[in-house]
């Protein structure tokens, strides 16, 4: 049997632990694994299981304790949990107030206690979860903002590169049971403790933040109340939520245990005590009564006592406030004075039937304000006998609770949708998913799911911005939901992926239109500002019951078939094969592997010759990088630079490559031949993080070789993210004497204004812009606009991707300056260009 984190809030009068804690335990012997521990715990929605031997309890094994373990090997999943349990067992009288358990949990730091009975023996366990949620105290944390209680510690961070143990270690180190996982810098997801539970359950070996993490960071403004941000994480089923400041900017996490921590226990302790006791004597304990009607003045709650005929013999003044009856109108009428006739006879015969059988009732109930306004309030009835007279009184409770529904459809938006684009959210769709696939089990039929990522979107929100990147994707998603059924579900994951979900699918032909339909929608530009933008986006599908028979299965292959679409040259649409699955164990293998490249010197570079279109002479040459991997074998570089960038490993790369290269440089003038120029690329990346004009000195200086030797290729993502710092590097750069190229150009977001703030020698043209020269008109009028504007500019000419005679003729027609491609030569090694260079050197005329 197995005790759950109840979402539901519920409180009674007078509530002791006995009433709230969990009778039915989760337990295993102290020679269960820990694997089997945890799946228990999974399966059961647990976050505890009591140990016990010979019907005993030895020990606890809870989410804080996943803390202790080793996650570099998964040798430890298959020892027993006995290893690892708490054996120090925090106990408590079930007899007791729940504010006392309270106490207890925030002065020891505790999220369980097991609950004993008067022979001392178990019965049952309370939860964190268990005492939010049964304190009355609704009023109170409505009141109050997260701000004022968010935690004045800084929230751990982590990139989504590191391994588990790092995020294990950090949480150890920081004291805290979370740890935000961010993506260069930006919040993406969240590592607790009920990850590290999921994680062992699955067996699993130690691996990156962003395979483990939940994702996204769901977060909350700072002016949320405690009662709204309760409510949100009931919903959801977890206990940290991300606080954003009044700009969007993340300014920590507030956990259940900071509302906890929060609520005036002492306040709702004796609060509760004067005026739901069944035993106050209000006639001959003065000096309770005293306390009484002290607490009844001073409490925000609207109180109101009437007597068994329902006429009203005393009121707070929190009443009148909320209702408008002054003292002197409320006294000695009934107390229909305020009923908003909603309800009828039923509804208030149930009511009495709970106050005569339980001595209380409470609920939602409407009435109306002196104005005649009605409102939705909360409110408490409690029976009172006094014992002398057994004369009956009922105390009636209230708060307005108007604002507190209001928070809660906001808490509906913010739990089931995303707040940027309005779309489903992955809690949505996965509730849609799951009985989509229950309808096509029983039905017979299929269920298709889309996973839809953007293509080259990073690029937008690195050169543009976010705020140009959200309106992306709220346009995007307005497109598609344009062209997409009635009855499917387009939700957004977070970032740019997207997923679709198609039921009641007969055939892959559907999906196939769908999937055409989406691409064709997004092929017109978008147009944003003073940016028109084209987007294109990669789709990949999975099929039920064909590739997964649960939700987990069917995202991890359509995510599968997704990167495959990507590929395969991107803007495309894959279903999902079997045989996907070892291209992924390949990728992740390739990941491990690009990892030790750069010390087992498994990198090498090789060299294009830049050719003049006026002689026909090698003018320099760019360095290209190669990978061959002792077990992948050669990886081509755009498989494996996108992945050093996101792994951090792009700078470390970048540098090797400017040092090989003015090396090869130096070598080649050694071998007595005149000084070439090599040109070498750097991304922007290595320009984000400020290193390139150090790297360079670094190189000159160790290699000797003049600056003018030595180009810097960089592309227009360089120059959109940080214009006036890259421009002060290049002038800088410029005045050593290395010259400074711009590549790839028209495939970014660079606009003639900016072109004329920079400090370049040479512009090339994209070696797209050359496929289907000569003939493509558009491309011809193009290319040769981009060679008069650059010439007009001050900047030389350099077409990439030539690779036949009327290419070349038409460039010289042109008068573009120099060309590189296969029709002179493909990228080679240092010794080819070296004999290419001697004979070109020897048949010059003397």
């Amino acid at each position: 049997m197995a005790h759950q984190e109840r979402p539901e809030t519920t409180s009674e009068a007078g509530n002791q632990i006995s009433t709230v804690a969990q009778q039915n335990l989760l337990t295993c012997s102290p020679d269960t694994s820990l694997q089997a521990v945890t799946q228990l715990m999974q399966e059961n929605t647990c976050s505890s299981i009591l140990v016990i031997d010979n019907d005993q309890p030895v020990g606890i094994w809870t989410e804080a304790d996943a803390l202790n373990i080793d996650y570099t090997s998964s040798d430890q999943w298959q020892k027993p949990v006995a290893d690892y349990m708490s054996t120090s067992l925090k106990t408590i009288s079930g007899h007791h107030p729940l504010e006392e358990a309270a106490v207890q949990m925030k002065q020891q730091g505790l999220r369980h206690l097991v609950v004993t009975d008067q022979q001392n023996e178990v019965s049952g366990i309370l939860t964190q979860s268990d005492v939010i949620n049964h304190q009355e105290a609704e009023f109170f944390i409505s009141m109050t903002e997260v701000r004022t209680v968010l935690p004045s510690q800084q929230v751990p961070l982590l990139e989504q590169h590191h391994a588990l143990d790092d995020a294990v270690k950090l949480m150890k180190d920081t004291k805290s049971d979370a740890v935000v996982v961010t993506k260069k810098g930006a919040p993406v997801g969240l590592i607790t403790q009920r990850d590290l539970i999921r994680f062992i359950s699955k067996g699993k070996t130690t691996t990156q933040l962003r395979q483990v993490m939940s994702s996204p960071l769901l977060s909350i403004p700072q002016t949320m109340s405690l009662l709204a941000t309760r409510s949100l994480m009931q919903k959801r089923h977890i206990r940290h939520l991300g606080v954003n400041g009044d700009n969007g900017q993340l300014l920590g996490l507030i956990s259940f245990q900071d509302i906890l921590d929060s609520i005036e226990q002492t306040y709702v302790r004796r609060l509760r005590t004067a005026l739901t006791s069944k035993s106050i004597d209000l006639q001959n304990a003065k000096q309770e009564l005293h306390m009484a009607h002290t607490l009844i003045e001073a409490s925000m709650d609207g109180i109101m006592v009437t007597n068994e005929d329902g006429i009203i013999e005393l009121i707070n003044p929190a009443f009148s406030i909320l209702t408008g009856y002054s003292e002197a109108e409320a006294l000695g009428k009934s107390a229909s004075l305020i009923s908003s006739g909603k309800h009828d006879a039923e509804f208030y015969n149930s009511m009495w039937d709970s106050i005569r059988q339980n001595g209380f009732w409470k609920g939602e109930i409407w009435n109306r304000r002196k104005s005649g306004e009605t409102y939705l309030e909360w409110l408490t009835i409690t029976r009172i006998v006094e014992p002398n007279s057994d004369r009956v009184l009922y105390a009636g409770i209230f708060s307005d609770i108007t604002e507190r529904k209001k928070s809660e459809q906001i808490i509906e938006n913010l739990a089931y949708y995303d707040p940027l684009t309005k779309l489903p959210n992955r809690q949505l769709l996965y509730d849609r998913l799951d009985i989509a696939i229950a309808s096509a089990h029983r039905d017979k039929h299929k269920v298709a799911l889309l996973f839809i990522d953007l293509d080259h979107f990073k690029r937008i929100n690195d050169t543009l911005g976010h705020t140009t990147g959200d309106q992306v994707l709220i346009m995007v998603a307005e497109r598609i939901r344009s062209v997409i059924r009635e009855g499917d579900t387009l939700s957004r994951l977070g970032g740019d992926e997207l997923i679709l979900l198609l039921t009641e699918v007969s055939d892959e032909e559907i999906v196939s239109r769908m999937a055409k339909r989406i691409i064709d929608i997004l092929q017109d530009c978008l147009r944003i500002q003073s940016y028109e933008l084209h987007i294109s986006a990669s789709i990949g599908c999975a099929m039920y019951p064909d590739d997964g028979s649960n939700r987990e299965e069917l995202l991890q292959k359509s995510d599968i078939a997704m990167y495959r679409a990507k590929q395969g040259g991107r803007n495309n649409f894959r279903f999902y094969s079997a045989k996907m699955d070892e291209q992924t164990h390949q990728a992740l293998k390739m990941e491990s592997r690009l990892r030790k490249a750069l010390q087992n010197k498994e990198f090498y570079l090789e060299y294009q010759p830049k050719i003049s279109l006026t002689g026909n002479q090698i003018l320099g040459v760019e360095a290209l990088i190669r990978w061959h991997d002792q077990e992948l074998g050669q990886v081509r570089p755009d498989q494996f630079i996108p992945l050093a960038e996101d792994l951090g490993l792009i700078n470390e790369i970048g540098n090797w490559v400017l040092q090989e290269a003015a090396t090869q440089s130096q070598r080649w003038q050694t071998m007595a031949l005149p000084p070439l120029q090599v040109s070498v690329n750097v991304s922007a990346l290595q320009f984000k993080q400020g290193r390139v004009i150090e790297q360079v000195e670094s190189a000159l200086e160790t290699t000797a070789l003049q600056p003018d030797c030595l180009d810097l290729e960089i592309t227009e993502t360089c120059l959109i993210s940080d214009l006036e710092s890259v421009t002060g590097s290049l002038k800088y750069l410029r005045g050593l004497g290395l010259s400074i190229s711009l590549d790839d150009f028209g495939t970014g977001f660079s606009s003639l204004n900016m072109l004329t703030q920079l400090d370049i020698d040479h512009l090339k043209i994209d070696r797209s812009f050359m496929q289907g020269i000569p003939g493509a008109k558009d491309k011809e009028v193009l290319v040769s606009t981009i060679i008069l504007m650059a010439h007009n500019l001050g900047f030389k000419v350099i077409a990439e991707g030539v690779e036949t005679e009327q290419q070349m003729q038409f460039l010289i027609d042109k008068g573009c300056d120099q060309m590189q491609g296969y029709y002179f030569s493909k990228p080679v090694s240092a010794d080819i260009i070296a004999e290419m260079y001697r004979k070109q050197l020897t048949a010059e005329p003397a």
